[in-house]
């Protein structure tokens, strides 16, 4: 799938978090600015998985803003909201 710079920047972002290469703390300070900088770019890009990346990847994120779940949870989440938006088929489990 060939996607914009802007979506590309909030999948790497997101990836790295899943991956652990970012603090859940760092994550969550820097995840909405972020999204206010780059997902208006993102709707002009590709305005369906801009709306996808909400139902899938944001969702998650505003989840467990409201939850309390371990840091391994959520990033198993922010794994398999990415597998959703990507259309890849091999998520982790919880």
């Amino acid at each position: 799938m060939k996607v914009g710079k802007h979506t590309a920047f909030m999948i790497d972002f997101i990836s790295d978090f899943a991956d652990g290469k970012i603090s859940r703390y760092l994550f969550e300070i820097d995840y909405s600015g972020y999204v206010i900088e780059h997902f208006p770019k993102m709707k002009k890009e590709d305005s369906r998985l801009a709306r996808k990346f909400v139902t899938t990847v944001d969702n998650v994120f505003e989840y467990a803003q409201a939850n309390t779940i371990s840091d391994d949870d959520f990033r198993i989440m922010a794994n398999n909201a990415l597998c959703d938006l990507l259309g890849v088929d091999e998520p982790d489990f919880m």
